[in-house]
């Protein structure tokens, strides 16, 4: 009987634990699932249960939710809406499908698609309410985007048949065929020289769109649209205006019931497309909503922006052959100039082509000015008079471009200058003096621009252009060609310095493979030459004395050849940026003492002195070994270049930092070579007799710069030279 007392308990213990495994299981679902699920208690329905999803979708805790209602959480239309459909399903006791739902949560409004069952107990009488609720308000945005982007496509597709209708006003049949897609209502604020009516008026409520019409009519609302936000519709911007204000309502008519007839009409969004020609604005198009209540967004912009370039483009159809013609013959230009600087890789001979190229297609006269030394000096001239040009050249060499000059601002600004009409006023207002502007006068000038020359992200100089009375005065189009034309001259400029630089370079690589060869040839050639002997002295008897002498002699040979190889590869790690620090605490006073100290001896074999003085008060962080190799490069060259004079080091460390120098009372650097000694395989005007390679100060530079500090040399012929380290206390992080 014990046992079999013991059997059921038995049982009941193994089927609990698969009961809260299942539990457990389904609680996991239930979380996890990107839907919210929600459990209403059939008696007063209230929340019991929520998931992430649920928290994560209202922005509230569930803490906040369990034990409440709809009418304790939700405005009270949606918690009534809520709580009938609530009751639907648990008289029905069946699904209610609810496909689209909105409520209100901490992040907006959203759009739910909701699915409801009741929970029964066997009885079959409910006992809880069942949620699931997918959030589907993107979905149904993206839905109404289609659909309207669909209708705009459509009335986008139609507006060029509405723009030649066989009779009637070509505009009032664009405008009413924008109606509602665009706006509530649509006008045209078209420019009188155009040709085109002054306003069209469109609506969708007739009663509002006669209202619009005598506000368009009687006001200066046209003057207002078109004139105060003509600066931004100029730039080619679209004006949105909404939720206007009556303050800004007022602000487009002086007249009181004029003011008081629009904000009658209650007028809350607008939307401002400027209509521009090819070179010129033509009106404005202007869309309003004073019925819908919606602003204007991004895709209404969109529409906007086409639609009124649709319209554009057909009152401008009538310039269309000219222009065409124009951009033609513009092109054939640029063609033919392109094709002539290619021509050429001679810097010299394409700064004087320059100013023919323009000529007479673009220009009566041309001028090219180009940056030398930071300065606008050298230019090149033409004119399609040549008896003219000495006036040019006058000009250019006596007043070069600066200041207010036209020439000078497109360099400076990098902003092209249009002056379509050159007059007294612009020549007293540009000119220096008296004579500069009678100069300008027999040049000739009635229209003139200038635009900058640049190339790679360089300002190489500008180019003046100018035409007399007898030719058109300078539109924006003719600008363009201009900037085109200083585009393709700024690239075949650089193109051409390039190819001499190139060629410099060549020059300076055979010079220096020259000159490397050599060096390491005249080493390698003493160890061999030292082998050579030692090996037959060894064979011959030579003493010991001897054989260490000659070892002594083969060991400095190697030790030069292998600083002329590690000055090649220090070279190639620059090059790589592998160029690594080893960092330590490093007391540059005892370093430099030691260097000087191991040097003392070399020295004084070249008649030579060294002079130290230290005051270091802290240590610095540094790399030692490329210190000493630095040092050591400018002690060796000062002993190389200026004995048998004193050198002096001195060092100076602080909490602000280092201060190394090296001054020797030699010769000194000419000046022209020193602007250029720390370059890569630069060497001095008198390196030729000292041999080299021209990589140590370079090299110096570059483990200067590493440890955050810099390396200058200062020097006068005849008074020495000094070469001056500083160094920061840290390093800066790599």
């Amino acid at each position: 009987m014990a046992k079999a007392d013991g059997e059921p308990g038995r049982r009941d213990t193994e089927s609990a634990a698969p009961l809260e495994s299942t539990a457990s299981f389904l609680d996991s679902i239930v979380e996890n699932i990107p839907h919210m699920i929600f459990v209403k208690d059939a008696a007063e329905l209230r929340f019991v249960l929520f998931n992430k999803a649920g928290e994560d979708l209202l922005g509230l805790r569930r803490d906040a939710l369990i034990g409440k209602n709809d009418a304790d959480l939700f405005p009270r239309e949606q918690a009534t809406f809520f709580v009938a459909k609530d009751r639907e399903v648990l008289s029905g006791k069946g699904l209610v499908d609810i496909t689209e739902e909105p409520i209100q949560t901490r992040h907006g409004l959203r759009v739910l698609h909701t699915k409801k069952i009741p929970i029964v107990d066997a009885r079959g009488e409910p006992r809880f309410l069942l949620g699931i609720s997918e959030d589907i308000t993107e979905r149904i945005r993206l839905e109404e985007r289609i659909r309207r982007a669909d209708e705009r496509q459509r009335v986008l597709a139609q507006t060029s048949a509405a723009l030649a209708p066989i009779g009637g006003d070509p505009l009032s049949a664009a405008a009413r065929l924008a109606l509602p897609v665009g706006g509530d209502g649509c006008i045209f604020l078209v420019d009188a020289a155009s040709g085109a009516p002054r306003a069209v008026v469109a609506h969708v409520d007739h009663t509002r769109e006669e209202r619009w019409r005598r506000l368009v009519e009687s006001s200066n609302l046209v003057e207002r649209f078109s004139g105060s936000a003509r600066a931004m519709l100029e730039a080619g911007q679209p004006l949105v205006l909404n939720e206007i204000d009556h303050a800004t309502l007022a602000s487009f008519t002086t007249n009181k019931k004029d003011a008081e007839e629009l904000a009658s009409l209650g007028t809350h969004a607008l939307l401002l497309v400027s209509l521009r020609g090819r070179d010129q604005r033509l009106g404005t198009l202007v869309f309003l909503r004073d019925v819908t209540q919606r602003g204007f967004d991004e895709d209404d912009r969109a529409f906007a922006e086409r639609f009124a370039q649709r319209l554009a483009g057909d009152l401008d159809n009538a310039r269309l052959y000219r222009e065409l013609e124009r951009a033609e013959a513009s092109q054939r230009f640029l063609g033919d100039a392109a094709e002539r600087l290619a021509g050429s890789l001679d810097f010299e001979e394409l700064v004087r082509l320059v100013p023919h190229l323009a000529l007479p297609f673009l220009a009566d006269w041309c001028v090219i000015y180009l940056f030398e030394d930071g300065q606008m000096r050298r230019f090149s001239v033409a004119h399609v008079d040549p008896s003219r040009e000495p006036f040019i050249v006058a000009t250019a060499e006596r007043y070069p471009p600066g200041g207010k000059q036209p020439g000078a601002e497109p360099a400076r600004t990098l902003k092209p200058v249009l002056n379509p009409v050159v007059d007294d006023a612009l020549l007293d207002r540009v000119c220096v003096d008296a004579d500069h502007k009678a100069l300008a006068r027999r040049i000739g000038t009635a229209s003139a621009m200038a635009v900058p020359v640049r190339a790679r992200g360089r300002v190489l100089g500008s180019i003046s252009l100018g035409r007399g009375s007898d030719r058109p005065r300078y539109q924006s189009h003719d600008l363009t060609v201009a900037i085109a034309l200083a585009d393709r001259v700024g690239i075949a400029l650089d193109n051409a310095r390039l190819y001499q630089e190139a060629q410099a370079a060549l020059r300076a690589r055979d010079e220096f493979l020259s000159i490397a060869s050599h060096e390491l040839r005249t080493p390698l050639t003493t160890v061999c030459l030292s082998v050579d002997l030692l090996a037959r002295g060894l064979q011959t008897g030579w003493s010991l004395d001897a054989c260490i002498a000659r070892v002594e002699g083969t060991q400095k040979q190697l030790a030069r050849l292998k600083r002329l190889v590690d000055g090649l590869l220090d070279v190639s790690r620059i090059a790589a940026g592998k160029l690594i620090l080893e960092l330590g605490e490093v007391d540059l006073c005892a370093l430099c003492g030691e260097i000087v100290e191991r040097i003392a001896e070399e020295a004084r074999r070249v008649g030579s002195e060294l002079c130290f003085r230290g005051s270091c008060a802290r240590t610095i962080r540094a790399d030692a070994m490329r210190l000493e190799q630095v040092l050591t490069n400018l002690l060796t060259n000062a002993l190389r270049y200026a004995a048998p004079a004193k050198v002096h080091v001195q060092v100076e460390v602080g909490d602000e930092g280092a201060r190394l120098s090296v001054r020797d009372e030699g010769m000194g650097i000419s000046s022209a070579d020193l602007g250029r000694i720390f370059d890569r395989f630069e060497r001095g005007g008198t390196s030729g007799a000292h041999g080299g390679l021209g990589l140590g100060l370079y090299i110096a530079r570059q483990i200067c710069e590493a440890h955050g500090g810099t390396i200058r040399a200062f020097s006068e012929p005849g008074r020495g030279a000094e070469f001056v380290i500083t160094l920061p206390v840290e390093p800066p992080p790599c």
